[in-house]
């Protein structure tokens, strides 16, 4: 019954009435935190300190486009960003949200993203935050097509980001494994990546210090450290190049980022 009332009323919308995405329309269907900019209210407040006006964005796990909105906003018209959402009920409604905003910068891409190239069972959760990966391979969902960052590259399916989001519940090291190229490319990026247990995101530390990157931890990490992951789900870093700047008042914006995400 549920699905079915959601179903019902999917294409009803109403504006967000506060945060980056104010004023944006967004459907009914998804749940009140989304309007009363509840959904990551720190991370999305720090997208405009962090995307620039013709900025290649890739917005990897794009759930329903909540961040890719503030992100076609900041990139502008001479942006691009590339939103990856593998689950098709997910995708639906970020393809309604990016359509509903104008959003013509945005391209909306179906694939699961990892470390090679290849398909995977990917199940689907109703209560679930946003899609997820390395949970639910060999689920009873559906298959997806699995693509690495450095092949889309190489292929010309997008060109190279300078801005990378990152949250892929469980795939996030096998992610950066499959983008090692762009790593050491020592072009300018910036990278915000959502972690999922402690032991990814020290391994995921590692990779970027490695490629000389910059890392800034919110002040959930040292929750998360001291509670546990699934006290909070997932946590987020900020990593950068010594090509790319990021002002101090971003930075502390980022750290200052607590349970809420």
């Amino acid at each position: 019954m549920k699905r079915l009332l959601k179903s019902a009323f999917l294409h009803v919308r109403l504006p967000i009435r506060r945060g980056p995405n104010r004023g944006r329309w967004w459907s009914i269907t998804t749940g009140r935190n989304y309007f009363r900019d509840r959904f990551v209210p720190g991370k999305a407040a720090c997208l405009p300190q962090l995307v620039r006006p013709g900025d290649v964005v890739w917005d990897i796990g794009s759930h329903l486009g909540y961040t890719a909105l503030i992100e076609s906003g900041c990139a502008g018209a001479a942006g691009r960003v590339f939103a990856f959402e593998p689950n098709p009920r997910n995708r639906h409604l970020l393809e309604l949200h990016l359509r509903w905003n104008d959003a013509r910068n945005a391209t909306v891409l179906p694939y699961a993203m990892s470390g090679a190239d290849g398909e995977m069972s990917f199940g689907w959760e109703e209560s679930q935050r946003a899609s997820s990966i390395a949970s639910h391979l060999g689920g009873t969902g559906w298959k997806v097509p699995v693509r690495h960052v450095d092949g889309l590259i190489a292929a010309g399916v997008a060109p190279a980001p300078h801005f990378l989001k990152i949250d892929v519940e469980g795939a996030e090291v096998d992610l950066l494994r499959g983008a090692a190229n762009l790593l050491a490319s020592g072009a300018p990026l910036t990278i915000v990546l959502s972690t999922h247990t402690e032991a990814l995101h020290d391994t995921c530390c590692a990779i970027l210090r490695d490629a000389g990157f910059t890392i800034v931890e919110t002040a959930a990490v040292a929750i998360a450290r001291r509670e546990g992951w699934a006290a909070l789900g997932d946590v987020d870093l900020l990593a950068w190049r010594p090509a790319t700047h990021v002002n101090e008042a971003a930075q502390e914006a980022f750290r200052r980022i607590g349970r809420a995400g």
